[in-house]
């Protein structure tokens, strides 16, 4: 029920966004990354794009999950407004008002870590912090950011 009513999804230039359907405090949970776990060398480039990466809670093995949810849906910012928590939800740690976009930061890691070339992209946040090209996992640049 609280996916409905605190979210929607909206066309942007660049595809969807998963957008706040009501002012939105910090803490609050919007929706949850949900779907397969699959093989990475078996997706298509397509599908790589909206992979999700993840280590289920008590595990020490990463998987990649194909993610199903309006939560794929939730696009990158270098200044974002939420996080991915270690169960997969999407939690808010910035008041966010009613249209604006659901985001989270795609490229936390360490810069030694794989990184596919089709995830690269020119960000489009246009935040102060910028990064500009996505290309490569960053460290921890976003103090609220636990998930990563």
């Amino acid at each position: 029920l609280w996916k409905v009513i605190l979210l929607e999804l909206k066309t942007v230039t660049y595809g969807s966004a998963l957008v706040a359907a009501k002012d939105l405090e910090p803490g609050t949970i919007v929706e949850r990354f949900v779907g397969p776990d699959v093989i990475y060398d078996e997706l298509s480039d397509y599908d790589k794009t909206y992979v999700l990466n993840y280590k289920p809670k008590g595990s020490t093995e990463w998987k990649w999950m194909l993610a199903t949810s309006k939560a794929r849906f939730a696009n990158h910012s270098c200044n974002p407004n939420s996080v991915i928590t270690d169960d997969q939800y999407l939690k808010t740690v910035k008041p966010i008002k009613e249209g604006e976009q659901i985001t989270f930061i795609y490229n936390v890691g360490e810069e030694s870590e794989w990184w596919d070339p089709v995830w690269t992209f020119k960000c489009e946040c246009r935040n102060s912090n910028c990064q500009g090209m996505i290309d490569k996992y960053r460290p921890k640049t976003f103090q609220n950011n636990t998930h990563f």
